[in-house]
């Protein structure tokens, strides 16, 4: 960006890999999933995160990120950071009601995901502050997630539409769901669809009802936009196709206890 001179230039750039070792991790503490912001894409794939069916939207999201150099060198951190619909762990830790902590000389505050991204490259960290770490409460059991991103190619990929899912059953009824969409309304960056949400809730899961949330509810509560890429309307019904995909995979991987 500053090359393209998207962005002024910098007085000075803050190299932050001597902090590596300190802000490098993934781990479960309190009932509260915990991972280091400078924690790659790559050691991400080593952990639980990708082999717990209740975080199985992690292992969808890598399977579609980038280029496996791209993998070991992107952090949790710098896509949070990065602030945009493109920034596919945004999404997926919206999913999750994830939080994250944000750090300086003068302390440390903790910021809803939900609250950090503003607006397209516009976070709400100060200027004095760092992103520490990234944490959610721990999923319990019959619950799990996914992950869907459409594009015209596999990889390397920044998604035309992208979205994620989260969803716990008790014998079939939907005790919890969230869905996250690269947009909503009138976000420009990933946002809750939380009518969907409300609808779902509280109701036995059944395809009828996931293609009732996706024809009439969703549409209410989504606006897309027409550009270079693509248009509006194709947008909105590739939508409604990953809602629904994306619950009936969270419900299989549910029922079959595999990622």
């Amino acid at each position: 960006m500053i090359r393209d001179k998207k962005i002024p230039t910098p007085k000075y750039l803050l190299d932050l890999t001597p902090l590596k070792k300190q802000l490098s991790y993934v781990k479960i503490e309190e009932g509260k999933v915990k991972i280091g912001s400078t924690t790659t894409l790559y050691e991400l794939s080593r952990t639980f995160l990708h082999s717990d069916v209740r975080f199985a939207g992690f292992v969808d999201v890598w399977k579609k990120f980038g280029t496996f150099a791209i993998r070991f060198s992107a952090t949790i951190g710098g896509n949070l950071a990065a602030a945009t619909q493109y920034s596919d762990y945004i999404t997926l830790l919206l999913a999750y009601d994830a939080r994250v902590k944000a750090i300086s000389a003068n302390g440390e505050r903790t910021i809803p995901v939900e609250k950090l991204v503003l607006d397209k490259r516009v976070t709400s960290l100060r200027p004095d502050e760092l992103i520490k770490e990234v944490e959610f409460d721990a999923p319990p059991e019959s619950s799990s997630s996914s992950f869907i991103k459409f594009d015209r190619r596999e990889l390397l990929i920044a998604g035309i539409v992208t979205g994620a899912f989260f969803l716990r059953l008790d014998q079939g009824k939907i005790q919890d769901v969230k869905v996250a969409f690269d947009m909503v309304k009138d976000k420009r960056v990933p946002a809750r669809a939380r009518e969907v949400e409300n609808f779902l809730l509280g109701k036995m899961f059944s395809e009828e009802l996931v293609n009732q949330a996706a024809d009439e509810i969703l549409p209410a509560s989504m606006e897309r936009i027409t550009d270079w890429w693509t248009t509006a309307e194709y947008r909105l019904d590739m939508s409604k196709i990953a809602l629904k995909r994306g619950l009936l995979k969270c419900k299989t991987r549910i029922e079959k206890g595999v990622v």
